[in-house]
């Protein structure tokens, strides 16, 4: 069942990734910033509540190019766990600018980098002005992110590719990169 839900999950990002293209030739269904698509992609509503909570959702729908990995509801909910706050308002309360730091190293500014031009051990430098590394194991089709923080466990898969917009692109991902926030 869980199979059947997240393959019609990532159905439903694939068309939102195609209906909000910036290129005229393109089928659209009008223009949509990272913000938008956040907002009405169920997937992904933690990460829009997430840059409202933080006081970073009008970046996100400004003119610009900038590519987001986007944590997923999911990841955002065991982050939380982990950090043993009951929402992204009490993460903000206890911890001030925690929230901003990590999502400014989920965004690549200044560039709309497709999955096609990730490389194996790259570095992907992120607003936050931290980088984080990308995995990629071509046999099996996966690409995955590993972050500076010791606090994290194994890596980041990226589970849907390439959803443009018009200000950038969204890669979403399955748990939360942390950035080093001493």
């Amino acid at each position: 069942m869980k199979k059947l839900i997240k393959k019609i999950a990532l159905v439903a990002v694939a068309f939102v990734a195609f209906s909000c293209s910036n290129n005229e030739s393109e089928k659209s269904l009008g223009a949509v910033s990272i913000a938008e698509i956040a907002k009405s992609t169920p997937t992904l509503t933690s990460f829009a509540e997430a840059l409202d909570v933080a006081g970073l959702t009008s970046t996100f729908e400004s003119s610009g190019n900038m590519t987001v990995f986007a944590p997923s509801n999911d990841a955002i909910a065991s982050l939380l766990s982990a950090l043993g706050e009951p929402s992204l308002e009490e993460l903000e309360l206890h911890q001030p600018g925690v929230l901003a730091k990590v999502l400014k190293y989920h965004v690549v500014s200044d560039a709309r980098v497709l999955s096609t031009e990730l490389t194996n051990d790259m570095a992907v430098n992120t607003l936050l002005g931290q980088s984080f590394t990308v995995n990629i194991n071509t046999e099996l089709n996966e690409i995955t992110l590993t972050d500076v923080n010791a606090l994290t466990d194994g890596a980041s898969y990226i589970t849907a590719r390439d959803i443009k917009c018009t200000n950038g692109l969204v890669h979403t991902i399955d748990s939360v990169l942390l950035p080093n926030l001493e």
